[in-house]
């Protein structure tokens, strides 16, 4: 048994060689991505980022590192997922760039690039190889199997975690030595990386194990020093994941509080495990056929076949493991880092609908990437023995493989364009996935096409007749038709199959308030702001519903709750309607102009502001605003009067400002 020893002649690196292999990684790195900066945002990034009021305002930092991804969603946002880094981040993004998704994306891009940096080193590092760290770098920026992670903005947590892992690996590395010493500088950086992982996604548990398998295995060191010397330089990653789970168990009750793939049994769950193993292997292998989602179907006995087929990817493995530790014992370890690392997501019971996913294979990715770097500076060692046109073709074949691979990654980089596409070119591959289809519905319900959202939501339901999101959306459908009676009927059936699910407590108050019903209307618009209390829509009906009811102090507290939870015009328009009709003209005119401010195309809000300013006489300000607002809704008669008076009434209103 040897160890790995650098392939090839070595001399020591030379800065220049490194700032020029740096320089291509970067472009290797960034070049297929860069159509990402034309994508909107898609599906989670609705949740996530659009309606998501904890990223408006540094003041709800502690919100973010206290509650778990989705909570600003109420109590449907239970999840296990806690990724206050992801939040943080998009917060940064936001004071940068507003809602503008191009931001969003150029930061998933320039993160990704800085990834394929840091293994760059972190491989030169562990090998001690500069050129086999070049094309392990190489190959990790060009794998297709990375695109949805860069692709897609909430992808982002994927990014975080890698970097911050292999941070943290990078300073465990570096923490060594000689002497059985340690360096207390790289043990304060392995453990703030390693904390900022954590914060990052529930994956970077695996560390420890991680370094301490490389510390009793793998490190050059290890016969000269003692366990007490090898335990030290990891110890304290063991330490802060204790921390790290009492504070989970502590704010949220358990680790993973959440069955979030229902009637998975533990035992379906270990054997679903295999498939879901050997399937990560294949596309690492073979990134041919990728899509945004995959369905999954849970193994129930250990004929499957797909059991057994994942049982022998695993088998393959284990034999290239036992290979390369005779031989080449630190490239083995590529395999170690792939198979720790994917662990934890072959856990079916822990996992969302979409339980095989490609982005989750970002961080595992680097391990294999490593195994795959060696065997290319294998075959081009071998290749130098042979005539010339050997290394040529060799060369050409790698070059070719580049370019198919950039080419596959920006043409697959248009399906996250925006949320049909993104819908309509997965469910051509998945047309089972129930919650693709029921978003496809969304997109077509919100541009007012109710007839091509029935279908995709009637589609849907054939697949999940349970789903309470279905329900409620076709109770809307029937409440367009007038249909009330079906649709409380729609509306029911969801509350009583999701009891914690606002929307259709809203629909079903908005039900009972237009039958005459303000009583039990009331009672459910409350139910659905107690269920999601950060939530503007919940907010605002409520506060419609007072507005219209005379009660305009609680109307006042719902929209002050609703601009405080997400700005927006509805809440401000709302706010200077109730001014207006208590005489404060001075209120009227602030929240009016916060809510134009935010909105410059809001015709309320012009309005307002117009019959405040002719209230006030100021009619040319006033003239100005209805022209302004009745440039959007030019058919509001109200306002065409309106000017029609101040006209009549000024001359200075006829005059426009150039």
């Amino acid at each position: 048994m040897t160890e790995l020893q650098p392939i090839g002649r070595q001399r020591p690196p030379k800065p220049q060689v490194t700032a020029w292999l740096v320089a291509v990684l970067l472009l290797l790195s960034v070049i297929p991505y860069v159509n990402t900066l034309q994508n909107g945002f898609v599906y989670d990034d609705n949740n996530e980022v659009l309606t998501n009021p904890y990223i408006r305002s540094f003041a709800r930092v502690g919100d973010i590192f206290s509650t778990r991804i989705l909570a600003h969603l109420g109590a449907r946002g239970a999840t296990n997922y806690y990724r206050p880094i992801s939040i943080f981040g998009f917060l940064i993004c936001y004071k940068l760039f507003g809602l503008l998704p191009y931001g969003f994306h150029l930061a998933n891009l320039l993160l990704n690039a800085l990834i394929v940096c840091v293994i760059f080193g972190l491989t030169q590092r562990l090998f001690r190889d500069e050129w086999l760290a070049f094309v392990a770098a190489a190959i990790f920026a060009l794998h297709p199997i990375h695109t949805e992670s860069v692709a897609w903005v909430s992808g982002v947590t994927d990014l975080d975690l890698a970097l911050f892992y292999a941070a943290a690996f990078w300073f465990f590395l570096a923490s060594a030595q000689p002497g059985g010493k340690r360096s207390e500088w790289a043990q304060l950086g392995m453990a703030a990386s390693f904390v900022l992982a954590l914060l990052s996604k529930e994956q970077a548990a695996t560390l420890p194990v991680v370094a301490m398998i490389y510390e009793h295995a793998f490190r050059g060191d290890r016969a000269t020093t003692s366990t007490r010397q090898k335990t030290s330089r990891y110890a304290s990653l063991w330490l802060l994941l204790a921390a790290y789970i009492l504070f989970r168990i502590r704010f949220f009750g358990a680790f993973a509080p959440v069955q979030l793939t229902r009637n998975v049994t533990w035992y379906e769950a270990v054997l679903s495990a295999f498939p879901l193993a050997g399937l990560y292997v294949w596309k690492m292998i073979w990134p041919v056929h990728l899509i945004a989602f995959y369905p999954f179907h849970k193994s129930v006995t250990l004929l499957d076949a797909r059991v057994w087929a994942g049982a022998a990817a695993l088998g393959l493995c284990g034999a290239a493991f036992a290979a390369l530790w005779d031989r080449y014992r630190r490239v083995s370890f590529g395999l170690i880092w792939f198979i720790i690392n994917i662990a934890p997501v072959l856990n079916s019971r822990w996992l969302g609908p979409n339980v095989f996913t490609e982005r989750y294979l970002y961080l595992p990715s680097m391990g294999l990437c490593w195994v795959a770097a060696w065997g290319v500076k294998r075959v081009g060692e071998k290749c130098e023995a042979h005539p010339r046109a050997w290394r040529i073709g060799f060369a050409t074949f790698l070059a070719a493989l580049a370019v198919l691979a950039m080419a596959r990654i920006f043409l697959r980089n248009r399906d996250w364009r925006d949320d049909e596409t993104y819908y309509r070119v997965t469910l051509a591959d998945v047309p089972e996935a129930a919650s693709l289809r029921l978003n496809l519905g969304a997109v077509y319900w919100n541009r007012g096409l109710p007839e091509a959202a029935e279908r995709e939501w009637k589609q849907a339901l054939a697949v999940t007749p349970q789903s309470a999101q279905l329900l409620n959306n076709l109770g809307l459908v029937c409440e367009g038709r007038k249909e009330n009676e079906r649709a409380m009927d729609f509306f029911q059936q969801a509350m009583r199959l999701r009891p914690n699910y606002a929307d259709p407590h809203l629909n079903l108050g908005r039900l009972y308030e237009a039958a005459g019903n303000t009583a039990e209307a009331e009672l459910q618009f409350r139910a659905a702001v107690a269920l999601a209390p950060l939530s503007v829509g919940a907010r605002n009906d409520l506060g419609e519903f007072y507005l219209r009811t005379g009660n305009l102090t609680a109307a006042e507290a719902q929209f002050q709750a609703s601009a405080a939870s997400i700005p927006n015009g509805e809440a401000f328009d709302a706010l200077g309607e109730i001014a207006v009709r208590r005489g404060d003209r001075a209120a009227a005119e602030a929240d009016f102009r916060q809510a134009v401010n935010l909105d410059g195309f809001d015709f309320n809000g012009r309005f307002g502001l117009a019959a405040v300013f002719a209230a006030e006489g100021r009619n040319a300000e006033a003239a100005e605003q209805y022209r302004a607002g009745l440039s959007v809704d030019p058919q509001n008669q109200q306002a065409k009067a309106a000017l029609a008076r101040l006209a009549a009434s000024s001359s200075h209103v006829n005059e426009q400002k150039p």
